[in-house]
């Protein structure tokens, strides 16, 4: 219950304190329009069926975004959860935070900060802290391109077999954005991030995200969007590849 309960505490925090890992939706918004401050976007969905047997399936996303005149502050959180009678078949979650300066500059900064778990895979919890540097390659009217890197410190509790193993590592997080409006009423953003240590820089855990929009009407959306993950070493002898792939609606306000 803690696992599940702990995702939205953090959101509500977000949203009630000063109010983001995918970053990916706000980036056109998040340069352009500083008359809006507040950007944000929820998703919710919730399925029960009762027949030969009960499944459950019930999640969210929220997205926001507080501009200030030079800075921006981001935050996302997520929760998936479902259940087939008394079998959990799925529940993972993360909250992320990330303040971001001199945004319209070409060369800025960002600080970040994030709490995750899977319990499917065995991910107790992974919590990680941050600070690097952003890159704007191209901020067009249409499209944009956003690289960064960033030094991260890293900390993971998986259970395997009944056997808890941790980790605390030093490591590197780069990633690279395109965002772009193929007409007024699509648009998509891909992001892929390349994180590993300095050691073995060469074995690393690598993720790739799809997002694609629809506008059905001005605040309401249809969204798409695919997940690819990629992890060389494992912390326990789990797949190392795995992806997901849905659809929902969004809601932007």
């Amino acid at each position: 219950m803690k696992k599940i309960v702990f995702p939205a505490l953090l959101a509500l925090l977000f949203w009630q304190g000063h109010l983001q890992a995918q970053i990916l939706n706000f980036n056109k918004r998040l340069l352009q329009n500083d008359t809006i401050p507040w950007l944000g976007q929820v998703r919710v969905y919730f399925t029960f069926i009762d027949q030969e047997v009960k499944v459950a399936n019930m999640g969210y996303n929220l997205d926001l975004v507080r501009k200030f005149k030079k800075h921006s502050l981001m935050a996302i959180s997520k929760l998936s959860f479902a259940s087939s009678d008394s079998e959990i078949l799925l529940s993972d979650g993360y909250a992320h935070l990330r303040f971001i300066f001199n945004r319209h500059k070409r060369f800025g900064q960002e600080v970040f900060g994030q709490a995750q778990y899977n319990a499917i895979r065995g991910m107790d919890d992974r919590n990680l802290i941050g600070a690097g540097f952003r890159f704007l390659f191209i901020n067009k009217e249409k499209y944009g391109l956003i690289a960064g890197t960033a030094v991260m410190q890293e900390w993971e509790n998986w259970t395997y077999n009944g056997e808890l193993t941790s980790t605390n590592l030093t490591k590197s997080s780069n990633y690279i954005m395109l965002f772009a409006d193929v007409n007024r009423q699509f648009h998509f953003n891909i992001a892929s991030y390349y994180q590993a240590t300095y050691t073995s820089f060469f074995t690393p855990r690598i993720s790739l995200e799809v997002n694609l929009n629809l506008n059905i009407t001005q605040k309401l959306t249809f969204t798409s969007n695919f997940i690819m993950y990629y992890d060389n070493l494992p912390v326990v002898p789990i797949d190392n590849f795995v992806y997901k792939f849905k659809n929902g609606l969004g809601y932007r306000f």
